[in-house]
């Protein structure tokens, strides 16, 4: 096993140790209670109720997994996903010791529905399966364009997981592409931009070393709380988008992504000239 993806194993056992002992009892009495005590409907287990309970939990994945990019200290979380600068099934199980924090908006929302939280309990763990599916490498399963049309391929998730400032901060779905494109946030596989892994702003980053993995982009993160001078610019850090910075001298994923698509335009234009 390289020694990158035996780190994704001790991140995994890492992130899973706190939500066993102290989180899953937690989330599912939770749950429950929503359940038995707040729920609109009561929709049972019909197979339309499996179907419509899939549906919904990707859209909500879609959310969560926006938002992990876009407020920072979410990233900080779930930027340990990013880290790998190979892409393998490996990388399906690299998170963060604090996953529990914003993972568990995917389950406890849909119970108010009247879901019943066994089902989503089930719709989340296939869910995942299919999840370390998306995480192959190229090499075991290449672009399936007829496929990206409906579902998050191999191909997307690549994209994904991507540094290039074309793909950054793209293709959040975990089943389904029509949330992402429905909300502009699609991006196919572009013959001329192979895809580069891991984080754009963390190059340096062991990703062979555990410690790095997880607590990096916190020690940024504190790094940049320390030096913000107003209260109000130390809060900013925390929920504006990582690339922010309180002297206006910082660059977004937005930022880089809006420059790499006009770039491209160009291009493409360019060479239809040429062709023309």
């Amino acid at each position: 096993m390289k020694k990158e993806s035996l780190v994704s194993v001790l991140c995994y056992i890492l992130g899973s140790v706190p939500y066993i002992l102290f989180f899953a009892a937690l989330q599912l009495n939770i749950m429950m209670w929503i359940y038995d005590n707040a729920r609109i409907f009561t929709l049972g287990t019909a197979w339309y109720v499996w179907v419509i309970a899939f549906i919904l939990f990707d859209f909500i994945w879609w959310a969560v997994h926006f938002i992990a990019h876009k407020v920072r200290f979410f990233w900080c979380i779930h930027g340990v996903h990013h880290t790998p600068k190979e892409m393998n099934m490996s990388v399906a199980i690299r998170g963060s010791l604090f996953d529990f924090v914003q993972y568990i908006h995917l389950v406890i929302w849909l119970p108010f529905l009247g879901f019943h939280p066994y089902l989503i309990f089930i719709v989340n763990i296939l869910s995942r399966l299919y999840g370390v599916f998306t995480h192959m490498s190229e090499e075991k399963f290449k672009h399936t364009p007829l496929f990206d049309k409906i579902l998050i391929t191999p191909s997307l998730h690549r994209v994904h997981h991507s540094s290039n400032h074309l793909y950054i901060d793209t293709n959040f779905s975990n089943l389904f592409s029509i949330w992402d494109r429905l909300f502009n946030t699609y991006q196919r596989e572009v013959q001329t931009v192979k895809p580069v892994f891991g984080l754009m702003e963390k190059e340096d980053l062991n990703t062979e070393n555990v410690f790095s993995s997880q607590f990096d982009l916190w020690k940024d993160l504190f790094r940049d709380l320390k030096s913000a001078p107003r209260l109000v610019d130390k809060l900013k850090y925390l929920i504006m988008p990582p690339g922010w910075r309180h002297d206006a001298q910082g660059l977004t994923a937005k930022d880089y992504r809006e420059s790499a698509l006009r770039e491209l335009a160009f291009e493409e234009k360019k060479e239809t000239r040429e062709y023309a």
